[in-house]
């Protein structure tokens, strides 16, 4: 899909029954909703009839985490994605920190400026092994260098968060940001 560009990164954090942990990058992710807010992911199968650990972990425990992706764990969100064998520690593969959680059991990624902790509203199987994760966000971390707590604003042009483009590794920075001034009155795009 290398027309609907740029895509945020969700590093997902999930745990299996045997408190397990699995770290995998999605591109195909996106909040629906803020109050209260809905996470989405679109993840396909390993292969035809296997899911991936995060789908299977997701089914088995209700629960993940949303790590959002900065420059500067980029390389190392990258190794997340390395075919390891199942139930190898893809944080610790990787060089990332796990963080506890406060309401879910999957563990947080201490490096990410911003965490989303999520209950499974639905898993659907949506055909061609593929599946659409919908999540409620329960708690939510930032790390106060990104927060002004004066007017409640998130700080994003310091989170330095990077998005995926296309091919295997094409990303994007998001440090050339401009503003566009709507029309008095007009309703928000973002919703």
């Amino acid at each position: 899909m290398s027309s609907i560009l740029p895509r945020p990164i969700a590093l997902v954090t999930t745990q299996d029954d045997q408190g397990r942990v699995n770290a995998a990058p999605f591109s195909f992710f996106n909040i629906m909703a803020s109050t209260p807010a809905i996470i989405v992911l679109g993840i396909d199968s390993k292969s035809p009839g296997v899911p991936k650990d995060t789908v299977r972990n997701m089914k088995l425990t209700g629960e993940f985490v949303v790590n959002m992706v900065s420059e500067n764990i980029a390389e190392k969100m990258s190794l997340c994605a390395s075919p390891l064998p199942e139930g190898e520690d893809e944080l610790k593969f990787s060089g990332l920190t796990a963080a506890p959680s406060i309401q879910v059991k999957p563990p947080r990624v201490a490096e990410s400026p911003i965490n989303m902790e999520c209950r499974i509203v639905n898993v659907m199987d949506i055909g061609f092994d593929r599946n659409l994760i919908i999540g409620n966000v329960i708690h939510y971390h930032i790390n106060d260098e990104f927060y002004d707590a004066q007017t409640g604003y998130v700080l994003v042009e310091k989170l330095g968060l990077i998005a995926r483009m296309h091919g295997k590794s094409f990303y994007l920075r998001s440090t050339d940001i401009f503003e566009v001034t709507r029309p008095p009155g007009s309703s928000s795009i973002a919703g």
